[in-house]
């Protein structure tokens, strides 16, 4: 999912977070979405965790539990993007046809 480059930049800015140490907490994880600009509640941060594998009793994340779960959330937006412009395009259909029947 991510380049080389994008990769070498999500490690840059895991290990400003974690200090150089190899996990980070739920907080710094937290900062670090800020940051990028990720706008999740604590919920479905969580939940994305989970579904990357980490287990309710582990306190730390690594960067590949942290670079899982950014790639999930991305494709999460992605998805909400092309649902919801999918959906204008139904409607805009369903409005061609109501004028076209009108007007007949």
């Amino acid at each position: 999912m991510f380049t080389t480059d994008e990769l070498m930049n999500l490690r840059t800015a895991f290990e400003a977070v974690s200090m150089g140490e190899a996990f980070i907490n739920l907080d710094a994880l937290k900062a670090l979405f800020e940051d990028m600009q990720a706008d999740y509640s604590d919920e479905q941060l969580t939940e994305f965790l989970e579904l990357c594998g980490k287990s309710e009793d582990e306190d730390f994340i690594s960067f590949e539990l942290f670079a899982r779960t950014l790639a999930l959330m991305l494709e999460d937006k992605a998805d909400k993007v092309s649902t919801s412009s999918q959906q204008n395009d139904d409607q805009g259909e369903e409005y061609g046809e109501e004028e076209t029947e009108s007007q007949a």
